[in-house]
């Protein structure tokens, strides 16, 4: 198959959930198929990142989104309907790089990267498209605005309404759509969304005996710049950690990845027992030398790659539920569960004090991603999707009804809310089954750039007038 992948970051180096999957995605994918990836970009990308890709792929193509354009885009955005991180990353340059492309090159299917990329797919007829939005922004959202005060709780009840509603819109629209865990599934309804978990490079983040680390490390991996990361790391240091450090004060915490903000920054001050390393050269490394492995979130959705690389490395895991609903492990045998802060303290201690227990843990947890999380069986998976989607759109006798023109009239002046509904439904309706025509009698106003970017065919009579003008 031709693929053609879209992506809102440059996938490499994979620091980041999305990148992360993205990254293996097409690593694995290219080894039986043509892939090109077209990327947006909003920090530069390296000579070397950008050769790591090129080895991969048949074709690479990145469009800056330099960040000036970006925040003026999120100030538009407030006006618009559709949830900020859509409109955060909107490119006219990126849209036509992609008409460019679908128009030179004969792809089997498209793959769009979270609800980012939507836009830029939304009216496209062929070749199929399948949406991988990796988790439920809604979920998300949904779990992270109940904690949130102060001024942002509003804007996050703002977003959390949009990113809802745009959700719905895009399980009706899109048939072919994956997501990593069963909760993101059932978040949007069930129906044909395909549930393809994250995975692990076994080979990189490879199984590390019990007698070869620190029996009294205890570490937290991932990107702290991810919310949800910065709200479990500040929890477990400040409720949990004094309660282990009662127990054990030669236990040491160690905090790993990539963009730790000043609030985690910050735990170190004082407390010689927390270390706070920042990005590193090699997580599975530092994976290795640990004891313990802790995942204390309590917001967030998707699978947590966190607790799948450190099962890899045979790191004994205790994690909150709210970390373990997308990797599914069993209490014991694969983990061990905690939510409050007392129950989270003494699972730690118990696995620091127990070597037996750790060693149980370990083989378990390695067990688990070697049966069901690796990123050859992803891959394996997503192919199948596409062949799907593509037999969707081929199958002999499958053939559409004819299309149904529709024309829509009214004297769209301003942002009235008559207007703003029915340009709404003029963007929302699906253009393999409608042909849609707007007329304004005097003029499309403020909503004609909307009009003209989702190719909406507008019509402007001018009052009084026999003149028009056709877009």
């Amino acid at each position: 198959m031709r693929i053609l992948f879209l992506t809102p970051r440059f996938p490499y180096p994979p620091l980041k959930g999305d990148t992360l999957r993205t990254y293996h995605q097409i690593r694995t994918l290219a080894r039986r198929h043509s892939v090109t990836l077209l990327s947006l970009s909003d920090a530069p990308v390296s000579m070397a990142d950008l050769q790591h890709m090129e080895a991969i792929c048949e074709r690479v193509e990145i469009v800056p989104l330099p960040r000036p354009h970006a925040i003026l885009n999120l100030g538009l955005g407030l006006l618009s309907p559709l949830p900020l991180q859509v409109s955060y990353y909107r490119s006219p340059l990126y849209k036509q790089k992609l008409n460019e492309l679908l128009t030179a090159c004969n792809f089997d299917v498209v793959h769009a990267t979270l609800i980012r990329m939507l836009p830029y797919v939304w009216r496209l007829r062929r070749p199929p498209v399948v949406v991988d939005l990796i988790d439920s922004l809604t979920l998300n959202l949904k779990d992270r605005r109940g904690k949130i005060r102060g001024p942002l709780r509003l804007a996050y009840e703002l977003e959390y309404r949009r990113v809802r509603r745009y959700e719905q819109e895009v399980v009706r629209r899109f048939p072919n759509l994956v997501v990593s865990s069963p909760a993101d599934k059932e978040a949007l309804g069930g129906g044909s969304v395909t549930v393809i978990p994250n995975g692990v490079d076994v080979d990189k983040f490879a199984f590390v005996g019990q007698e070869e680390r620190d029996p009294a490390g205890v570490i937290f991996t991932g990107n702290m710049g991810y919310h949800p990361n910065e709200e479990a790391v500040v929890w477990f240091a400040r409720e949990v950690w004094p309660l282990v450090s009662a127990t054990r004060p030669d236990a040491r915490f160690q905090v790993v990845g990539t963009d730790p903000t000043e609030r985690v920054r910050l735990l170190q001050d004082g407390a010689t027992s927390i270390e706070v390393l920042g990005k590193v050269p090699d997580v599975a490394s530092c994976l290795g030398r640990a004891a313990v492995s802790v995942a204390p979130m309590h917001t967030g959705s998707g699978i947590q790659n966190k607790v799948l690389e450190a099962m890899s490395t045979g790191t004994p895991v205790v994690a909150t539920s709210t970390a373990n609903r997308g990797v599914g492990g069993t209490p014991g045998r694969d983990l061990l569960l905690a939510d409050s802060a007392p129950d989270f303290a003494a699972a730690v201690v118990c696995l620091l004090n127990d070597s037996g227990l750790r060693e149980k843990l370990a083989e378990g947890g390695r067990a688990l991603v070697e049966g069901r999380f690796r990123w050859e069986k992803h891959a394996e998976q997503l192919a199948e999707v596409y062949k799907t989607a593509i037999r969707r759109r081929t199958r002999p006798g499958a053939g559409r009804p004819a299309k149904l023109n529709v024309w829509q009239m009214t004297d769209v002046t301003g942002r009235g809310g008559a207007e703003k509904a029915l340009v709404d439904l003029a963007l929302r309706l699906d253009p393999s089954r409608y042909n849609i025509t707007v007329c304004a009698t005097r003029t499309a106003g403020n909503y004609q750039p909307m009009l003209d970017e989702a190719e909406v065919r507008t019509i402007v009579l001018a009052r009084g007038s026999r003149r028009q003008s056709y877009k």
